[in-house]
C-alpha cells in the first residue's frame, strides 16, 4: 500500500519474467528469516512498503516488527520448526507424440507432469530422469538448463522445471499404480485443458514444442 495525503492506495509491483524467477527464490530465503510461509503476494507487498531494501527488510516488515530482527522471533507454530522440504522437480517429457502427462488416484490434482522430490546428493536432471523411468518406464534424458522454477502457489513448495527428451521407445507404462492411474501422451490441446493454469514458461515451451504435432492422444 503506498500513502499519499494521509490515504493508503494499493500498489502492485510489475516485474519482467527474469526478475519474478529471482522473487521467487528470494521468497524461499525470506521464509527462512521469517520461520513461517511467506506467500509470494507477502513479498511483493513487503517490497513495496520498503523500498525493495535487503531481505531483512523485507522479513522485518512481513513480521510487522520495526526493530527486532527475525533471527530473534521465535516460531509459532511446529510446522515451522520443520526442516524445508527438498524443491520437487517436474520432467516436461515431449515426443511426437505430445507430453507425458499422469493421472493421480488421489486427483489433487487430477493430471499432472512426472515430478517427484530431489533427493539428497541429486542433481535436479538426475532425479526428473529418475522420477520418470521409475513411474513410466521410459528413459529420458534432462536438461541441466531449466525451463523455469517457482513456488507453487498451492503446495508452497519450490517447483524446478525440465524439459525431457526421450531415449529409446515410448510407450509408457504405469510404473505406479499405487499413484498414478494412467500415463499418457496428449496434445497441447488436451494439455492445456487438462492442466488449468499451466506455469506460463512451461505453457510458452510447450507452444514452441507442439504447436506443429496433429491433435491426437493415446485414447
Amino acid at each position: 500500500m503506498a500513502q499519499t495525503d494521509g490515504r493508503r492506495y494499493p500498489v502492485r509491483l510489475y516485474v519482467s519474467e527474469k526478475v519474478s524467477t529471482e522473487m521467487d527464490r528470494s521468497v524461499i530465503d525470506v521464509m527462512a528469516l521469517t520461520r513461517r510461509r511467506v506467500t509470494k503476494a507477502e513479498f511483493s507487498d513487503a517490497l513495496v512498503a520498503v523500498g525493495l531494501q535487503n531481505l531483512d527488510a523485507v522479513a522485518r516488515h512481513i513480521l510487522g516488527e520495526d526493530g527486532a530482527t527475525p533471527q530473534d522471533t521465535p516460531p509459532t507454530t511446529n510446522e515451522a520448526r520443520l526442516p524445508e522440504k527438498p524443491p520437487v522437480v517436474a520432467a516436461i517429457v515431449t515426443s511426437e507424440r505430445g507430453v507425458l502427462l499422469g493421472q493421480r488416484h488421489d486427483g489433487t490434482p487430477p493430471w499432472t507432469f512426472i515430478a517427484g522430490e530431489i533427493e539428497p546428493g541429486e542433481s535436479p536432471a538426475d532425479a526428473a530422469s529418475r522420477e520418470v523411468k521409475e513411474e513410466t518406464g521410459l528413459r529420458v534424458i534432462a536438461a541441466e538448463r531449466e525451463i523455469g522454477r517457482r513456488v507453487h502457489p498451492k503446495t508452497g513448495r519450490t517447483m524446478i522445471y525440465l524439459a525431457c527428451a526421450v531415449s529409446g521407445q515410448n510407450e509408457p507404462i504405469v510404473g505406479d499404480p499405487d499413484e498414478l492411474a494412467a500415463v499418457q501422451w496428449v496434445s497441447l490441446k488436451e494439455a492445456e485443458q487438462l492442466l488449468p493454469g499451466l506455469f506460463e514458461p512451461v505453457h510458452r515451451y510447450l507452444i514452441d514444442q507442439l504447436s506443429e504435432l496433429p491433435e491426437v492422444s493415446d485414447e
